[in-house]
Order: structure tokens, then C-alpha cells, then sequence
């Protein structure tokens, strides 16, 4: 597993599977791997982050899950409403979408 990670917060900003050993033989696992960490970090540099900021590295499945942890954030009462707000929209689309006839109204 690599990831990304904001060098201030420690954060994991992105996670891409694999790509430290390549299964052909042919292929050199360490131009291989540093590719594979670039892509990273042509992602950040693409989404706004300086090169300076960031970190790219491999890590194992336990750190990973480790920053995955870090990562959850907790319901925030803004986050709560958003989801009811998601949820409320997705409702009336669908009662639109069954007026037009465009879903059966047997959808809930």
C-alpha cells in the first residue's frame, strides 16, 4: 500500500494499492516502486499541495490501518445535517422522478 500524507497534519490525503514489486521479473522493482510513488505525488501537486508539504511513502497493512483510523472524522452536527439534507434531496427526487413517470411507483 502507498500513500500521501500532509507532512503538518499527518494525515493520509490518498491510499493506492500495491505498486511496490512488479511481478515480472523483467521489470526493476525499484524504478517500478519510485514510479508508482510519483503518481502520488503528481496527484497531490495536481490537487493543490506543494511538494515540500507532503510525504509519499510505502507502508504496511497494520500502519495503514493505523492512518485509516486517523482519518475517520467524528459526527460533527454539520456533517449530521448534511447527511439529512442528502437524504431528503434523494427523496424528493425520487417523488419527482415517479410524478414524471419516469420511475415506477413502486421505488421507494
Amino acid at each position: 500500500m502507498r500513500v500521501f500524507l500532509n507532512k503538518s497534519t499527518g494525515r493520509m490525503i490518498e491510499s493506492q494499492s500495491g505498486g511496490e514489486t512488479h511481478p515480472d521479473p523483467e521489470i526493476d522493482d525499484e524504478e517500478y516502486a519510485a514510479m508508482n510513488l510519483n503518481t502520488l505525488l503528481q496527484n497531490a501537486i495536481g490537487w493543490g499541495y506543494k511538494a515540500e508539504d507532503i510525504e509519499v511513502k510505502f507502508v504496511t497493512n497494520e500502519e495503514f490501518a493505523v492512518l485509516m483510523e486517523a482519518t475517520r472524522l467524528p459526527p460533527t452536527e454539520e456533517r449530521i445535517y448534511e447527511e439529512k439534507i442528502k437524504l431528503r434531496m434523494r427523496e424528493l427526487a425520487i417523488e419527482s422522478l415517479k410524478v414524471d413517470e419516469i420511475l415506477p411507483v413502486v421505488l421507494k
